[in-house]
C-alpha cells in the first residue's frame, strides 16, 4: 500500500467484488502487517497526514461549534482514531467538538474499526459501508476528507477526488496519503526489491488469501497514475492551493488542496 506508467492500469484487477473480498480476507492480520511491513512507519505517516490537515484547518473553522472530518476508505479506522487523539492536542485552537465519520465497502474492516474505536472509548466516531466513488454524504459537509492508500484502489480514481471534493465544504481540506516513485536512485532499487518481492512473500504467509492481495499490492502501485497527474485531478475538481509533500525518501506523498470558496 513508487507508481510508474509501464503497466496499463487495466492490467490491474481493481473490479468492486475483487477488492471486497480481497480486503475482507486479510482483515483480521491487517494491522499486524500494515505496521511490520512498513517497520513502524505507517504510524508515523498517519500522524503527519492529520498534523498537517489540521494546521491547514486552525484558521478557516476557528470558533465553530463542531469540526467534522470524513476518512474514506477507511479500513479498521487508524485514521479516525490518530484524528481523535490529536485533537487532545489542538482542541484549543478550534474551539469547538470533533465528530468523526469513516467510511467503507469492505463490512469485515468495518467491524474492526467500530471495535478499535469501542476500546479506545471514543464515542464521537461512525462508521459507515459505503463506495469512496458514491459517496453516501451530503454535499459541503465535512471540514477535512482524508484517505489514506486507498485512492489507488478505486477503479476510477478521478472519480473518487471528485466525490470528496464535493463532500467537503468550501474552504475546508482534502488531504490524500498515497505511494508514489521515489527519485533516490540507489533507495529505489533497494524499495523496488522490497516491495515486489520481500513484501508479497511475508504478506501471503501471514495473511492467506485466495486473492494474492500482497502482490496485487505493489502491482496496484506500479499501475497507478503520477504524482502530477494526482495533483492536477485535485485542481480539475475544484481543489486549489495543492501542495505535495513527499515522504520516506520519495516513497510516498501527501497530497492536500482546499476547496474553493
Amino acid at each position: 500500500m513508487g507508481v510508474q506508467e509501464t503497466k496499463d492500469e487495466k492490467s490491474v484487477d481493481k473490479s468492486a467484488d475483487r477488492i471486497r473480498e480481497m480486503f475482507g480476507e486479510i482483515a483480521p492480520k491487517y494491522d499486524f502487517l500494515n505496521n511490520f511491513l512498513s517497520i513502524g512507519l505507517a504510524k508515523r505517516w498517519r500522524k503527519f497526514l492529520v498534523a498537517k490537515v489540521y494546521k491547514s484547518l486552525v484558521e478557516d473553522v476557528s470558533g465553530v461549534s463542531r469540526v467534522e472530518t470524513l476518512d474514506v476508505a477507511t479500513g479498521t479506522g487508524d485514521v479516525v482514531i490518530e484524528t481523535h487523539r490529536q485533537w487532545k492536542r489542538v482542541q484549543k485552537k478550534f474551539g469547538g467538538d470533533l465528530q468523526l465519520v469513516g467510511v467503507d465497502f469492505v463490512p469485515k474492516m468495518l467491524e474492526l474499526a467500530r471495535k478499535k474505536a469501542d476500546r479506545k472509548k471514543i464515542v464521537n466516531a461512525e462508521f459507515v459501508e459505503g463506495d469512496g466513488m458514491n459517496l453516501p454524504f451530503q454535499s459541503n459537509r465535512f471540514d477535512a476528507v482524508t484517505i489514506a492508500f486507498g485512492l489507488r484502489n478505486m477503479a476510477d480514481p478521478q472519480r473518487g477526488i471528485a466525490e470528496m471534493t464535493r463532500v467537503c465544504r468550501p474552504g475546508g481540506v482534502v488531504a490524500i496519503l498515497e505511494f508514489s516513485p521515489t527519485k533516490f536512485p540507489v533507495f529505489a532499487s533497494l524499495f523496488r526489491f522490497y516491495f515486489h518481492k520481500i513484501l508479497p512473500a511475508i504478506g501471503q504467509a501471514v495473511a492467506k488469501n485466495s486473492k494474492d492481495a500482497y502482490r496485487y499490492l505493489p502491482e496496484s502501485v506500479d499501475a497507478f497514475d503520477k504524482p502530477e497527474t494526482v495533483a492536477e485531478f485535485m485542481r480539475q475538481n475544484g481543489l486549489e492551493d495543492v501542495t505535495r509533500y513527499p515522504m520516506t525518501f520519495g516513497v510516498l506523498g501527501l497530497f492536500i488542496g482546499k476547496k474553493r470558496v
